[in-house]
């Protein structure tokens, strides 16, 4: 029977665990399609919120057409998370059957909905044993303006969120420094940006209830 030298069997080993070393060096270890990015869990949370102003009575029962317009500073709206509300907006409501188009015309006026985020961000927390919950919260303030005279009719806000539990180890893969988180939005001293919308809706509420008493009475 042959024997092997112990220095060739030595230098066998050696070599098979080179092999494998440098094969798992190409190897790369992709994370789980449910350990979203920061980008798909915000865009999860606006998708929650725009569905939620989609299903708006004043939305649902005007067959449209309707215009998206935002809110927002030429600097703020360079943020993608913008386009993504929009897109977000376009979508729900054409799942609705709602006609949206780029702009009015004279001869289609259309009802105009602006928007803005007061906040739109990720909140981590501890979920124990090693990993953490990570929160998308998306927060949307929206006005609603007529075809006619373009009056404000309605001003409100709509908040969407969507949880993901993932390992703390895969924070800083999911992490995507080209998405620019959002707020939540500070007033300053003695003033609130949203506070005249809904002070004009209040309003109109108002006359529009005590109008139907007085019918009624009559």
């Amino acid at each position: 029977m042959l024997r092997t030298r112990p220095w060739l069997r030595a230098a066998a080993v050696c070599a098979a665990t080179a092999l494998v070393a440098a094969s798992c060096a190409n190897v790369t270890y992709k994370l789980p399609d449910e350990y979203l990015s920061d980008g798909d869990l915000l865009a999860a949370a606006i998708s929650a919120a725009a569905a939620k102003f989609a299903a708006n009575p004043l939305v649902t029962t005007d067959a449209g057409p309707y215009v998206l317009e935002t809110l927002a500073s030429e600097d703020e709206a360079a943020n993608m998370l913008y386009q993504r509300l929009e897109d977000a907006f376009f979508t729900a409501m054409s799942e609705r059957g709602l006609q949206v188009r780029p702009e009015a015309t004279e001869d289609t006026p259309a009802t105009v909905i602006k928007y803005r985020f007061v906040e739109c961000r990720i909140v981590n927390a501890k979920a124990g044993a090693g990993r953490v919950k990570r929160v998308g919260r998306a927060v949307v303030h929206v006005r609603i303006y007529g075809k006619e005279a373009g009056e404000l009719f309605w001003a409100g806000e709509y908040t969407g969120q969507f949880e993901n539990v993932v390992p703390s180890s895969a924070i800083s893969k999911l992490t995507d420094t080209r998405v620019e988180q959002i707020g939540p939005e500070q007033a300053e001293a003695g003033q609130n940006p949203f506070i005249e919308p809904l002070l004009v809706t209040g309003i109109t509420g108002a006359l529009i209830y005590l109008f139907a008493i007085s019918a009624s009475a009559q």
